[in-house]
């Protein structure tokens, strides 16, 4: 008899953890390199696409694996585990269906840090309110052009460390992705709907449609373009719901958007690479209420930093040469980036950006590294950034969860002047450094973590060593 489905299960056992506690992707993202185990995608879901069936003629596959066990302190009076139990579900129905699933449950003794941004954001990174998070995606191949992707998840849209389009440090979302391809061409449709909880007794539903576009000039260079639009369910008046408008799947809502009145919050952007031999360059731009007509010749009190017109860039490279890894990046976006009017439209989710988790008015240089020499392997991470924060009844666009209509600065609601940095300029610097021994079944580690957060209003220096063993790259440090 023809054998139809394949099953694939995979049950992860407990994380014991020093230090703070990062997104945690089901997926098998690299601890350093988040697209290492994938091709130069430009667009893909950090879950789904990252676990395989295996290649098996078996009906049905289980696999039982512990996923990471590690153990550490920050000093001798501030002592830390965590723990994370999941488990995968993968099915594939004649080519034609797959459907992949994790359940990840949180529990243990967190450490003071994580209990302060849980205090004040009313979430676990990448969680939610909750320990647990389910997370799915049910896969449907239409044709060798056109594949439907339905479920709960994260995505990330460029070639980097960071993204400032969409990334996937935040809670997972429901979306629907359309993905179509066809000769040199890729073209994607994402339409999402993410909760704004400011107000930590609602959830309060927000739609966004998200269109990209990457184009192969050739083999070794790709552009893309970016487009997404987003805007809450309902307001005081009444209940908008998912616009049909924005069901659209043809590129380029600026226009529906005008006649709409301009009230949600667009975004566009164009993101490239280009590959030299072993080397990859890369970047972004991003673009936020563009405003070309308010010029100094068209406006009595028009100076540079116009609120409205904000943009993001990203420029960065990736080479690989004698076992080592580099990767170099310089990240920076605009005060107020992100942000809009309405503060509940805002580019975010669940209480986190959903571009850089830095938000908006900051500056960014980071570098990672590694080596790998039979069965070990050597790594380092730095980050150094540059933030603009707000001070006490003020709000200079590092906080994208603020209406920019209270944006500090002359000029009223205009707010002339503003520049990369403004407020309370603060350095947060990062270093992140492992080495590591593969066992067959499982990895032993030890790292250290160093963290200093510095401006005229505070001194803060983090120091987390960690030990144990893992089965595939983890990390549980923010590095921002």
């Amino acid at each position: 008899m023809k054998k139809l489905y394949k099953y694939y299960l995979i049950v992860f056992f407990p994380i014991f953890s020093s230090g703070q506690i990062s997104t945690f992707h089901s997926g098998f993202n690299d601890i350093f390199f988040k697209t290492d185990s994938r091709p130069w995608l430009k667009f893909y879901n950090t879950d789904s696409d990252t676990l395989v069936a295996p290649n098996t003629d078996t009906i049905q596959y289980f696999s039982l694996d512990s996923k990471l066990f590690s153990i550490g302190s920050a000093n001798k009076s501030d002592y830390a585990c965590t723990y994370l139990f999941s488990a995968s579900l993968f099915s594939n129905f004649k080519n034609k269906i797959t459907f992949t699933s994790h359940f990840d449950y949180l529990a243990g003794n967190h450490n003071k840090l994580i209990k302060e941004f849980q205090d004040s954001l009313f979430i676990f990174p990448g969680f939610g309110r909750e320990k647990s998070r389910l997370q799915y995606n049910l896969k449907y191949f239409v044709n060798k052009f056109i594949t439907v992707d339905f479920g709960k998840g994260k995505h990330f849209i460029g070639n980097g460390y960071r993204s400032l389009m969409l990334s996937a440090e935040h809670s997972p979302y429901p979306y629907l992705k359309l993905s179509t391809e066809f000769g040199r061409v890729k073209y994607y449709n994402l339409y999402t709907t993410f909760l704004d909880i400011q107000d930590p007794n609602q959830n309060r539903k927000k739609h966004s449609s998200i269109h990209f576009l990457d184009f192969s000039l050739t083999e070794n260079i790709n552009i893309g373009i970016f487009e997404g639009v987003l805007w809450q369910a309902k307001n005081e008046n009444y209940n908008r719901g998912y616009d049909l408008e924005y069901l659209n799947p043809i590129i380029f809502y600026r226009p529906v958007e005008f006649s709409k009145h301009s009230p949600d919050n667009v975004l566009i952007g164009g993101n490239f690479n280009a590959k030299i031999k072993t080397t990859t360059f890369y970047g972004q731009v991003l673009l936020d209420d563009l405003n070309i007509s308010r010029q100094k010749d068209r406006d009595e009190g028009y100076s540079e930093g116009f609120f409205q017109n904000k943009f993001a860039y990203q420029l960065g490279l990736k080479s690989s040469f004698k076992k080592i890894n580099l990767l170099l990046e310089y990240n920076q976006a605009q005060p107020y980036t992100y942000a809009h009017k309405e503060p509940m439209q805002s580019y975010t989710h669940f209480n986190q950006a959903l571009a850089h988790p830095l938000g908006a008015n900051f500056k960014e240089l980071l570098m990672l590294a590694n080596y790998s020499k039979q069965k070990w392997k050597f790594s380092i991470k730095l980050t150094h950034a540059k933030v603009g924060l707000d001070s006490l009844y003020s709000h200079y666009g590092q906080n994208i969860f603020v209406s920019d209509f209270e944006a500090q600065g002359v000029g009223s609601q205009y707010s002339y002047g503003n520049f990369n940095g403004q407020g309370v300029s603060t350095i947060i610097n990062t270093l992140h450094t492992e080495i590591l021994y593969s066992f067959k079944w499982f990895d032993l580690f030890g790292s250290v973590f160093y963290k200093n957060k510095k401006s005229d209003l505070l001194d803060q220096t983090l120091l987390w060593y960690s030990v144990g063993i893992r089965t595939f790259p983890f990390s549980t440090f923010k590095d921002y």
